[in-house]
């Protein structure tokens, strides 16, 4: 659905959840990610400048496979949902809400991840809650597996239902399993399982760029995609890797023990286009 369309229905006035359908994605803009955020579940929303309609806009999303426990929390709640077409729910009955003005003004970018760890026998930050900082790499994640989609919407159909569909369906694993580790964090999972997740997720990103590489030297993308898409990789990737010395310095405070593992093979690779 185009942003001017989405706005519309945004500015329509009514006190309802609009989401949207971005491919494998559902979003919820403005007003209904203020109402979503109230009243069904504190996703992490997202505020940028989009110059074709010249103004700020707000979103969250979440894969689809979350739509069906968000339709529970409507209908639990008494409310109606109703999907108006193929790209377009609208949650009705949602009561009135203020203080939509205080909370698009505070609306802020992610946290950084802190690359260094944590010195030995330091006290954790309350304020984390001791939890991995996932939500940057899911955003970096989401907004890549967006451009890959994109990149390959148009590539020839000899190429387009393999390599094509291989590529897409390792950009939606990494953005979905980044998903997931962040909301178990999110509700105080221990992190012990998180290095293996990590490394996991770290292959899968391997195995895109190798695909991404070859879908350029098929000339089926041209190198400013490819040197974009890399580029959005390599983000991803420094960002697991500070995840992972993150989550082994913790792990170490847990058992008392600092911990000297190595980087995994996968995320041990440092810079560099395939």
């Amino acid at each position: 659905m185009k942003t001017e369309d989405i706005l519309s229905i945004e500015e329509s006035g009514e006190n309802r959840i609009n989401l949207v359908r971005d491919r494998l994605f559902w979003q919820a803009w403005n007003r209904s990610a203020f109402l979503f955020v109230s009243h069904i579940k504190k996703y992490q929303v997202h505020k940028r400048f989009i110059q074709k309609v010249a103004q700020d806009v707000a979103w969250l999303g979440f894969p689809k496979t979350a739509i069906g426990a968000i339709e529970k929390a409507a209908r639990d709640k008494g409310w109606s949902f109703e999907q108006v077409s193929a790209d377009h729910i609208a949650i009705g009955g949602v009561p009135q809400t203020n203080g939509y003005e205080k909370w698009w003004a505070g609306i802020v970018k992610p946290p950084k991840v802190i690359l260094a760890p944590a010195e030995p026998g330091a006290k954790s930050d309350k304020s984390q809650g001791g939890q991995p900082q996932l939500l940057p790499a899911y955003k970096t994640a989401y907004d890549l597996c967006l451009h890959v989609y994109r990149a390959t919407a148009k590539i020839s159909n000899e190429f387009k239902y393999e390599l094509g569909a291989r590529v897409r369906n390792y950009a939606t694993d990494i953005a979905e399993e980044l998903h997931l580790m962040s909301h178990s964090a999110a509700a105080g999972a221990r992190v012990c399982g998180n290095v293996d997740s990590l490394a996991n997720c770290a292959d899968v990103i391997h195995r895109l760029r190798i695909d991404i590489r070859i879908l350029h030297d098929l000339r089926l993308i041209g190198i400013n995609q490819w040197g974009f898409l890399n580029q959005q990789i390599e983000s991803l990737l420094e960002l697991l890797r500070a995840e992972f010395r993150n989550t082994n310095t913790r792990i170490a405070g847990e058992t008392h023990y600092q911990s000297s593992a190595a980087l995994p093979p996968a995320l041990a690779l440092k810079g560099g286009r395939a």
